[in-house]
């Protein structure tokens, strides 16, 4: 079958027809408006203005940075010496000795209890005491323990009271804490929880 020279003409038209009707269907689809990329140049404006800012407040954050590190070492006096939790509650022990001493609380027996892990890097470490007092040398040594100039915490206080020869006599058992740093991880060690799994 040969197509004459007419019906060429007319293919040709109803191609070029069919190909513009679709253009004005679909194009714009196709080629991006120009209110997309006014918009988007918008939006990469503030981005950049907020960038600036960020910019303009780096040494206000410097400083924000440098407070807490110094804040942090005051903070770290706080703790108990040692990065070993025997060490740290045998000092515990003997500054619960002294204060009970001072204020005339006697000790009939202390037992270290098992330590702590309270976050990544403390380690909290406990000493159980028991006591002989009368109740007004208990307030003065619970005082003491909260105003020593190590961080102490009373975790636990039981008193178990009796009357002998007209006088009350109290036996406090007590449980106190103190915190500790934990030893930093070296580079080439797992975790004892990860060497487990």
């Amino acid at each position: 079958m040969k197509i004459s020279t007419r019906e060429k003409y007319f293919l040709f038209i109803g191609a070029g027809a069919l190909v513009l009707t679709l253009v004005l269907l679909f194009g714009d689809r196709l080629i991006p408006s120009r209110q997309e990329g006014a918009n988007d140049i918008d939006y990469k404006k503030k981005l950049l203005v907020k960038y600036r800012e960020t910019l303009d407040q780096e040494e206000s954050y410097k400083a924000r940075i440098e407070q807490y590190r110094q804040r942090l070492k005051q903070d770290e006096a706080l703790f108990l010496s040692g990065d070993n939790p025997s060490i740290a509650a045998a000092e515990l022990q003997k500054v619960l000795s002294d204060i009970a001493a001072r204020n005339g609380v006697e000790i009939s027996r202390k037992d270290i209890q098992p330590e702590q892990k309270i976050q990544t890097d403390v380690i909290k470490v406990s000493v159980r005491i028991e006591t002989n007092c009368l109740p007004d040398q208990l307030v003065k040594f619970i005082a003491a323990v909260e105003d020593y100039e190590r961080f102490l915490t009373l975790d636990e206080l039981n008193i178990t009271g009796f009357r002998m020869q007209k006088k009350y006599e109290i036996r406090p058992i007590l449980k106190v804490s103190g915190y500790i740093l934990a030893p930093e991880a070296k580079p080439g060690e797992k975790p004892a929880s990860a060497q487990n799994d």
